[in-house]
């Protein structure tokens, strides 16, 4: 699972600063706060799980939504 820093490092490799490309980035913070709209207490160590879980399963063809993020907190929160 990358880190911010290492995403940083990766994109510090492309040199053309105007090449357009599509990327969506999610985030423990996003996740955490995603459990707390839907009501679910979740800790930040759990957020990581989920967002490492996502990327391990990644179907690339669905993408990850908001409802991707739910059907991994619930899973956590019902273990």
């Amino acid at each position: 699972m990358p880190t911010v820093k290492e995403v940083i490092e990766h994109l510090q490799q492309y040199r053309n600063l105007n090449e357009h490309l599509a990327a969506h980035i999610w985030s423990e913070e996003d996740v955490l706060e995603r459990a707390k709209e839907n009501k679910i207490k979740i800790t930040r160590k759990q957020a990581q799980e989920i967002i490492e879980r996502i990327d391990r399963n990644l179907d690339s063809t669905q993408g990850i939504t908001w409802d991707t993020l739910d059907c991994y907190i619930n899973e956590v929160n019902d273990e």
